[in-house]
């Protein structure tokens, strides 16, 4: 039902984390909690009425637009999401790696995603979505958005805001965020504004979301819940109540509970609570 493929180009390697198909071969009903993440997704569909209601995404297929695509694009969120799939459709996601959705777009990406999804309202973006559902065999759908991608990437000075990003992922020497401004040679108010702009999100909540990933991947990396205090301490929160505290603030429920509900799909490359 869903499958990641990586970009071939190294190019593109740089910005996307990979691909993902969605195919479902006949009406289905599916809902998934989508969890914080630093990537920023935008996904291609055809078929399909969105509707969008408090943190909640509910995507259905629609005769009535059957041969119409749609695309959205995700904001930074600090809470899950959910999301609801009914009916028969077709997805095609790219997942961006942190900042790498700007150098694919004309303007910063707070002006296209100020929410945590929202249509992409880019022509030429519709244009390729149209081109790639008619194409029926995957390699070729994924070459042609290949060659979207590189004809439309562009050059970004963010190299700032790169720079505070990995002192933040930096968890071993866990600065501050007024550390992170000096290194930077930015006030705090401008180093937020700057991750406001490219980032949607302040330089703290990242860290939150950051934080919160890095202990998926300590986790999975093991192919076994560990100990919580093992994983708390591993991902530099400062004890076990910190780390429950900040997980249930990211997720809605406590660590334990956390591990045991998520599904990991392709290889740990994505993390739902499917339900």
């Amino acid at each position: 039902m869903i499958k990641t493929i990586a970009p071939s180009s190294k190019i593109l390697s740089k910005y996307i984390e990979h691909f993902y198909v969605f195919t479902n071969q006949g009406q289905i009903s599916m809902s998934y909690i989508a969890f914080p993440h630093t990537n920023t997704c935008i996904s291609l569909f055809q078929g399909v009425e969105i509707l969008r209601d408090n943190l909640t995404l509910t995507i259905k297929s629609d005769e009535t637009v059957k041969d119409q695509v749609s695309v959205e694009i995700t904001g930074k969120y600090t809470q899950p999401f959910f999301v609801n799939y009914q009916g028969l459709f077709k997805e095609i996601a790219i997942i961006f790696k942190p900042l790498g959705v700007n150098y694919f777009l004309k303007n910063d990406l707070i002006e296209y995603a100020p929410l945590f999804s929202q249509p992409l309202a880019l022509s030429h973006w519709h244009s390729i979505a149209e081109e790639l559902f008619m194409e029926e065999n995957l390699s070729k759908r994924i070459e042609l958005l290949e060659a979207f991608l590189l004809e439309n990437l562009t050059d970004k000075d963010d190299t700032i805001v790169r720079k505070a990003m990995l002192l933040i992922e930096d968890f071993e020497k866990d600065y501050t965020m007024q550390e992170v401004a000096e290194h930077c040679a930015l006030t705090i108010k401008t180093l937020q504004r700057n991750f406001k702009r490219l980032l949607t999100c302040t330089p703290s909540e990242y860290k939150r979301i950051a934080k919160f990933r890095y202990s998926l991947y300590k986790e999975g990396l093991q192919k076994e819940i560990k100990k919580l205090t093992e994983i708390a301490y591993e991902s530099n929160y400062y004890d076990q109540s910190y780390f429950i505290r900040d997980f249930k603030k990211l997720t809605g429920i406590n660590p334990k509970a956390f591990f045991q509900r998520v599904s990991k799909l392709e290889e740990n490359k994505i993390i739902w609570e499917i339900r």
